[in-house]
């Protein structure tokens, strides 16, 4: 005999549940936000090295996206400009 706890699906409480977005889509989604994302932010969202996160801001350049960057007390501040 089967129990409901025999076929329950067990899942780590200290992992998020994975999302369907890619990478460069949670990037975009991080990047859209009003104040936008430090490479520190993007770092640690993502655990790369600052130059894979100023080459996934590249790419996202590239992809036609217009990524704004400004100066803050927090460092460089990267955001997607809307409409651009």
């Amino acid at each position: 005999m089967t129990t409901s706890s025999d076929t329950e699906i067990k899942t780590s409480p200290s992992k998020p549940a994975r999302n369907n977005l890619t990478r460069q889509q949670q990037l975009q989604k991080l990047l859209s936000h009003k104040s936008g994302a430090t490479i520190a932010q993007i770092q640690k969202a993502f655990d790369w090295q600052p130059h894979s996160a100023r080459a996934a801001i590249s790419v996202m350049r590239k992809a036609g996206h217009t990524i704004e960057r400004s100066g803050s007390d927090k460092g460089t501040m990267y955001r997607i400009v809307k409409g651009g």
